[in-house]
C-alpha cells in the first residue's frame, strides 16, 4: 500500500511531536519532521516548531499544498525516545518508500510506549546524583547524605507531579518549598552544619537545564523565537523554585526557627549570608582556589594535585552527570558516555580556575566536542550526551540564586546574581556554538557521520 497524503502528514508530525515532547530541541524537530517527509514522497517541505505547536506544510507531485498544526501540551524528558526517534528517520530516509505507512507507524507506537526505568531505580539515582552534586560543591559526608535523603523525597514528589500533571511553574513553586523545609529541618535537627549546599545540591534536580541547553542549541541554530521562548521558561522555573523556597523560610521565620533567628539577625541578613555562601558553591571558585592553594603550597605537587582534581571529577562529576542521565531516561549505554563527558568536563571546568567565563567556556566547549565525536561515532543525537554531560556547569543554581534575592528584595545581590549567572549562560553558550561550528565545517568538508 501506497503513502497517502495523510499518511505522511501524520507520521512526521507525529514523530516531530516524539522528540519534542521528550525535551528534544525545535530544531531538531524540524529537521526530523522535513527529512522524514521528504523521504516519504514530499516534493518541497516546510516547518515551523515552537516549545508548543508543530507546524507543518508540504507540497506533492501535483504542486498541491497540505498543511497540518499540532498542539503541544506534554512536555517531559526521555533521552532514549529522543535517540530511537533519530535512528528511525536514519532508517526511513535510507529504505525511503519501501516502508509501508503501517509499519512505520508501529514502529512510532512502539517508540511511544517504550519503556522507561522502573521508579525504585529513578529514586535512587536521583538521590545518587544529589549526593554527587554535594560533594562537587564542596561539601561534607553530611551535608551529601542530607542530599541524598532529601534528593530522593524530591524525586518522589516529582514522579506524582508528573502523574498528575501539576504544570511546569506549579512543580517548581511546590519543589522549592519542599527542599527548603526538609534542609531547615535537616539543619535544626543537627544533621548538618548550613544549609546552602544541601539545598543548591538536592535543587540540581529541578533547575532548568535542560531548558537553558536547549535554548543555547536553538539560539544557535537560528531559532530565535524558540530560543527565547526557552529561555523564558527556564526563568519561570527558577522563579516558581524560589518563591516557594523564600516561602518555607518565612514560615520558619515566623516561629522563629529558622537559621538566622538563632544568631538574632534579621530575616534579609540572612538571606543575604545564604546567598553570599551559596554563590561560592554555584560558582565553584573554592574549587579553583583549593586547587591553586594545593598547587602553591606544594603539598602534593603540580602532578599530585592534577591527578587529585581528575578523581574528584571523574566520580563527582561523573556520577553527578551519570545519574542524572538515568532520570533523564537515557539508554544504559549512554548514561556512561553521558558520565564520562560529565566528568572530563568538570575536570577541565576546575582545572581551569573553577570559576570565570574561561572555566566555563572551557569546560562547556570540552562536553560539547565530546558530545559531537562520540554521537557520529555512535550514531546518537550528541544531545543525549551534551545535557548530562553540561549539567555540573549549567548556572542553574545561578538563576536561582538570582530570583531569590529578587523576591526578598534585595536588588543589588539579584542583579550580581544575574549578572554572574548570564556571563556564564553566555559563555557556556559560546562553547557549545565552537563545538557546533567545527561539527558544520566537518559536514561542508565532506564528512556526512557527524551527528547534530
Amino acid at each position: 500500500m501506497g503513502i497517502t497524503c495523510e499518511d505522511m502528514i501524520d507520521i512526521a508530525i507525529r514523530a516531530g511531536a516524539i522528540v519534542l515532547e521528550n525535551g528534544g530541541e525545535t530544531y531538531r524537530t524540524e529537521a526530523t519532521v522535513n527529512k522524514i517527509a521528504c523521504a516519504l514522497g514530499a516534493k518541497t517541505v516546510s516547518s515551523f516548531v515552537t516549545p508548543t505547536v508543530i507546524q507543518f506544510s508540504y507540497t506533492d507531485d501535483n504542486d498541491h499544498y497540505h498543511t497540518a498544526i499540532r498542539r503541544i501540551k506534554k512536555r517531559g524528558v526521555n533521552l532514549d525516545k529522543i535517540a530511537l526517534i533519530d535512528e528511525l528517520t536514519r532508517r526511513i530516509e535510507k529504505k525511503k518508500k519501501t516502508y509501508g505507512p503501517h509499519f512505520i507507524e508501529s514502529l512510532l507506537s512502539r517508540i511511544e510506549n517504550a519503556p522507561v526505568y522502573k521508579k525504585p531505580f529513578v529514586l535512587v539515582a536521583a538521590a545518587l546524583s544529589s549526593f554527587c552534586f554535594a560533594f562537587m560543591f564542596g561539601g561534607i559526608l553530611a551535608e551529601a547524605s542530607a542530599a541524598f535523603v532529601i534528593g530522593f523525597i524530591l524525586r518522589l514528589f516529582l514522579l506524582f507531579s508528573q502523574k498528575k500533571q501539576f504544570g511546569s511553574f506549579s512543580t517548581s513553586l511546590l519543589s522549592g518549598a519542599i527542599t527548603s523545609i526538609l534542609t531547615e529541618i535537616a539543619f535544626l535537627l543537627g544533621f548538618i552544619p548550613s544549609t546552602e549546599i544541601t539545598l543548591i545540591s538536592v535543587l540540581m534536580q529541578v533547575v532548568p537545564g535542560l531548558a537553558i541547553v536547549n535554548a543555547i542549541r536553538d539560539i544557535i541554530e537560528g531559532d530565535l523565537v524558540s530560543g527565547a521562548a526557552r529561555l523564558l521558561d527556564a526563568f519561570m522555573v527558577a522563579a516558581g523554585l524560589s518563591v516557594g523556597a523564600v516561602s518555607a523560610l518565612y514560615l520558619f521565620s515566623v516561629f522563629n526557627v529558622a537559621t538566622f533567628a538563632q544568631n538574632g539577625s534579621s530575616f534579609g541578613t540572612g538571606v543575604v549570608s545564604a546567598v553570599s555562601a551559596a554563590e561560592t558553591v554555584v560558582s565553584g571558585s573554592g574549587l579553583g582556589e583549593s586547587l591553586a592553594t594545593a598547587v602553591e603550597t606544594g603539598g602534593y605537587g603540580l602532578w599530585g594535585t592534577v591527578l587529585l582534581s581528575a578523581l574528584a571529577a571523574a566520580v563527582w562529576g561523573g556520577g553527578a552527570s551519570g545519574f542524572s542521565a538515568v532520570y533523564l531516561h537515557a539508554k544504559p549505554l549512554d548514561i556512561i558516555v553521558g558520565a564520562i563527558c560529565g566528568a572530563i568536563g568538570w575536570f577541565v571546568f576546575t582545572l581551569t580556575g573553577g570559576a570565570g567565563a574561561s572555566s566555563y567556556l572551557a569546560g562547556a566547549f570540552t562536553v560539547a566536542v565530546l558530545a559531537e565525536l562520540l554521537g557520529a561515532m555512535l550514531k546518537t543525537p550528541a544531545t543525549v550526551f551534551l545535557l548530562p554531560g553540561l549539567l555540573p556547569l549549567v548556572p542553574g543554581g545561578g538563576m536561582f540564586l538570582t530570583m531569590r534575592s529578587a523576591v526578598n528584595g534585595l536588588m543589588a545581590e539579584s542583579l550580581t546574581n544575574a549578572y554572574t549567572t548570564l556571563f556564564a549562560a553566555g559563555s557556556i553558550a559560546l562553547g557549545i556554538a565552537l563545538a557546533s561550528s567545527g561539527r558544520r565545517l566537518l559536514v561542508l568538508l565532506g564528512i556526512k557521520k557527524i551527528s547534530g
